[in-house]
């Protein structure tokens, strides 16, 4: 009998997720902004990390600063 197996799981996975999400978010506070063409390709990402809830409305904007160079 595994009563706590599966929740036991459960909790490990979320918690791996976490520590991802949590990566993404530090990889794209410091990236540096790049400029050139791809600005519209580095917003559609943001935004679509925004859409994922990977990141917050405010680390969007910061990120959406840095790529526009404000």
């Amino acid at each position: 009998m595994m009563l706590g197996g599966v929740g036991f799981q459960v909790g490990l996975d979320e918690a791996r997720r976490k520590q991802q999400l949590e990566a993404q978010r530090r990889a794209v506070a410091q990236a540096p902004s790049a400029p050139g063409p791809d600005v519209v390709e580095q917003l559609t990402g943001l935004r679509a990390l925004l859409d994922d809830g990977v990141l917050s409305p405010e680390e969007f904007q910061l990120a959406k600063r840095k790529v526009l160079g404000d």
